[in-house]
């Protein structure tokens, strides 16, 4: 082989090489691929941050979805001049450790569900927190990627709600952005996962990335929960489930 093209060969090798790990670098923000996905991670080294005009209260997100909310937020008010509420954030990105604060709550009985936990059995307990919220290290919410807009009632979005306009707008346009919902009906998805929530939306580009890395990497043994907190030793394999039952629109946005 001709010493010139071998060189060659090594360069375009090495640039692969190269690419591919700053693509990983990229995607990770320097954060390890096991601790990014459960959320363990300082928020101001991966993510950016995001206010409400008016409000005081900070949300981290990735730069990315930051951009496009800002881009669909534009466009709604474009579409929608007359209206004096646009589309705000209620939540973003949380971590391990504020997942953990929300599930102790709710399983310890500090923090009330549809029903009280007395005298319920551990994975009773845990059904019940599942409707709603995500056991730490399993929340979409770990990864920047995923907001909460406006309101966390269903009836909100709903017909005669305050937000059924921009969420019946949404429902036609957020795609174009990147976004999708989801938690959609359950209807839509085998019965499984957590309950519909019309306030929730995803930064599919790279939320379904990380969603097939979570799954590959709780396959492999990686993302183990046992003894992390309450009711932890009782999940079983819920996390997959719930991890992976999602909107299939979602899928589609690439």
């Amino acid at each position: 082989m001709p010493f010139l093209f071998r060189c060659l060969v090594l360069v375009l090798i090495f640039g692969i090489f190269s690419l591919s790990s700053q693509t990983t670098e990229e995607t990770y923000q320097g954060v390890s691929e096991t601790a990014y996905l459960i959320g363990d991670f300082p928020k101001e080294k991966a993510l950016v941050s995001f206010t409400n005009p008016g409000d005081p209260r900070q949300f981290f997100l990735r730069k990315e979805t930051k951009a496009a909310f800002i881009k669909l937020k534009e466009e709604y008010k474009k579409d929608h001049p007359q209206e004096r509420q646009e589309p705000f954030l209620i939540s973003a990105h949380r971590s391990f450790a504020d997942q953990k604060s929300i599930w102790e709550d709710k399983y310890s009985g500090k923090k009330k569900m549809r029903e009280p936990v007395k005298d319920k059995t551990p994975s009773q307990i845990i059904s019940l927190i599942l409707e709603f919220s995500s056991a730490p290290g399993t929340s979409r919410h770990h990864w920047g990627t995923d907001i909460d807009i406006n309101a966390l009632e269903n009836s909100y979005f709903e017909k005669g709600g305050r937000g059924e306009t921009f969420y019946n707008w949404m429902r036609k346009n957020a795609h174009r952005f990147g976004f999708c919902q989801p938690y959609s009906p359950k209807s839509e998805r085998a019965g499984k996962g957590y309950n519909e929530e019309k306030w929730h939306w995803s930064y599919a580009p790279l939320s379904n990335k990380f969603q097939k890395a979570w799954a590959d990497a709780y396959k492999k043994g990686k993302l183990n929960f046992k003894g992390k907190f309450q009711g932890s030793d009782f999940l079983g394999d819920l996390p997959l489930e719930y991890v992976t039952s999602i909107n299939p629109e979602c899928a589609r946005i690439d």
